[in-house]
């Protein structure tokens, strides 16, 4: 596929996570695609572990957004560089199981993704964000020390 094919992939899934249409989301993948991130540095391979590793975030945000900032690729690679932003309402689990309950608190974040598809669909996936951003934004670490003036 073209790089504007698989640019067009990725607009794809961004908009079904938004709509919260996961069969959707799930559609564009391979049954073993590979995905790492902060949370899973190893990775998770699979569709079905994918879509469970979205579970608690769309349950300690449910009303995340993803909003894409700009996108490019090369061959079957493609970036998209984009942010996050919700509203803390929910339970927070991270790793390792501990569960911080809700803070109410707004986040924004951003994320850059670089992943390769075969035949239209999502092979590998390598998520980025600050996790130390955003606990600090959730109020559950000190910010960062400001630079003097």
């Amino acid at each position: 596929m073209s790089v504007e094919e698989n640019l067009k992939v990725i607009e794809t899934a961004t908009k079904a996570l938004n709509d919260r249409d996961f069969d959707r989301y799930e559609s564009l993948h391979l049954n073993s695609v590979l995905q790492r991130g902060p949370q899973n540095p190893e990775g998770i391979k699979g569709i079905k572990a994918i879509r469970a590793s979205l579970d608690p975030l769309f349950e300690a945000f449910p009303d995340i957004r993803f909003v894409a900032e700009t996108q490019f690729g090369a061959g079957d690679w493609i970036t998209q560089l984009s942010h996050i932003r919700g509203t803390n309402t929910g339970p927070l689990v991270m790793p390792g199981g501990q569960t911080i309950p809700a803070t109410n608190k707004a986040v924004r974040l951003p994320v850059a993704m670089v992943a390769k598809l075969e035949g239209g669909k999502f092979a590998e996936i390598n998520v980025y964000f600050d996790q130390a951003g955003m606990m600090a934004q959730l109020g559950l670490l000190p910010p960062p020390p400001q630079p003097e003036p």
